[in-house]
Parts: C-alpha cells; structure tokens; sequence
C-alpha cells in the first residue's frame, strides 16, 4: 500500500473511531440525526471520500444507519455483533428458530413454478403457502434477515393456526401431518440486497448480503417446507465443525 493511501486509511479509522467513542458516551442519542457529511467535513477538515469511508464503517458496526433523502441516524450505542450460527447436527441448525422471531407480514399462496422454489428437487406439485417477513434476534429486536417460508397448501395447517402459533413453522407442519423431520437440505450462496430492501436495515447503497435456501424432507420423502433467509453480510456467520470420518 502507498505510503498515502495507508495514511488515508489511518485517518478513516481514526474518525470512525472516534464518533463510534462519542456515540458510545451518549453524545449522540439512539434515534437521533447524526451530523450531515458536510459537518463532519469541516469538523475534521477532510474530503468528502474519507467521511464516506468512515461512516460506511460506522454502518458496518450497526450503530448508525443511512437514509436517502433524510440523512444519518443512530441505530445503537454499542456495534451490533453478527449472529453466529453454529452448525454441529440437526439440533444446531433447527436452533435457530428459538434463538429468532419471525415478524409475518405477508401471507400468500405461490404455484409450484415459483422461482422461489427453483434449485431444489422433489418440490411437490400444486399450490404453496408463502409466508414472509422480517427476522429478528429475540432479546434485541435487531432486523437479521428477510425470510421467506413456502409450505405445500395439501400440508400446511389453518392460517390463522400459524399464524398465532409461538412454535417455529416447520414444527407446527410436522404435528399437524404426524411427520418426523429426516433431514434438511441447506445452500448457500452470495448475493445482494434488492434496493427495495435496503431501508429495512438502514442501509444504504449496494449491500453484499447472504442467501441461505433450505428444504425440509420428512420421514416420508416429502418436502414439506422451503425456507429463504437473505442476510445483509455483516450480520450473520456460519461457523462448522467438519471431522474426520473414522
């Protein structure tokens, strides 16, 4: 690195550093405006670049977030830490329904020709329940991911039942067909936040994020759930525990 970018680097860190430090001493309120970029500038006495940077790093932590046409605001006192979702067997993956909450804002039906429902095999025929909305870390209240869920019409219970149930979804699909969960079929891959979904997280401009697809397989060979998590980069991690088979 070039002796003035490392510099520059330095300095971006620094201011960071120390408006994350006066956020953290209550200078600035949680829900209040934070100076504008030009503020920061004549503060600092450094272009517009180096702001940008250092309040990008400020986003990345949680602790402010950026909206169009309305400006800066602070998100939290203290950065926010990624959701690390540790993955030893099946227990480790279904978790996580009990460590999160689904806030359901849109119930619907989908066909079978969904792109939804494109990539996995042995997706039944015939009309699905799509469910989807935000999830939340319990205890926080922090916006994790966008969720979909999709459940075959012929095994998915009354809405009304789902929706009112505390249970994880695919729990209460399993006790209303007798089923046992076999398995669960997990991808992931990288993607980005749609622009539409950028103020749902206080973010703003292209966002790196994550897409985990999973499919449920009951006892019986039948997918009885789909579920897609989209997750803003910096707040969800996968951590395995791969062996050596004996």
């Amino acid at each position: 690195m070039a002796k003035d970018e490392g510099s520059a680097a330095s300095r971006t860190q620094m201011i960071a550093a120390e408006l994350a430090d006066e956020i953290s001493s209550g200078q600035y309120a949680v829900g209040a405006r934070f100076p504008s970029e030009l503020e920061l500038r004549g503060r600092f006495g450094v272009g517009r670049h180096t702001i940008r940077e250092a309040l990008k790093l400020l986003t990345e932590q949680g602790l402010v977030g950026r909206r169009r046409k309305t400006g800066t605001f602070v998100l939290a006192t203290s950065p926010v830490s990624p959701y690390v979702h540790s993955l030893r067997d099946l227990k480790g993956l279904l978790d996580f329904a009990e460590t999160t909450q689904l806030q359901m804002t849109h119930v619907g039906g989908v066909s079978p020709d969904s792109k939804l429902l494109t990539g996995f095999d042995d997706i039944p025929d015939g009309k699905w329940l799509r469910i989807a909305g935000l999830r939340l870390v319990r205890g926080e209240g922090v916006p994790l991911c966008w969720a979909e869920i999709l459940v075959p019409e012929r095994f998915s219970p009354a809405r009304d039942q789902l929706l009112g149930s505390s249970q994880a979804i695919y729990e209460e699909v399993l006790a209303h067909n007798g089923f046992r969960l076999e398995y669960v079929e997990q991808e992931v891959t990288a993607s980005t936040l749609p622009p539409g979904m950028m103020q749902l997280f206080d973010l703003e401009g292209d966002a790196a994020a994550l897409l985990v697809k999973r499919r449920y397989v009951a006892h019986t060979g039948e997918t009885f759930e789909v579920s897609h998590n989209l997750y803003p980069a910096n707040r969800y991690r996968i951590r395995s525990i791969i062996r050596q088979r004996a």
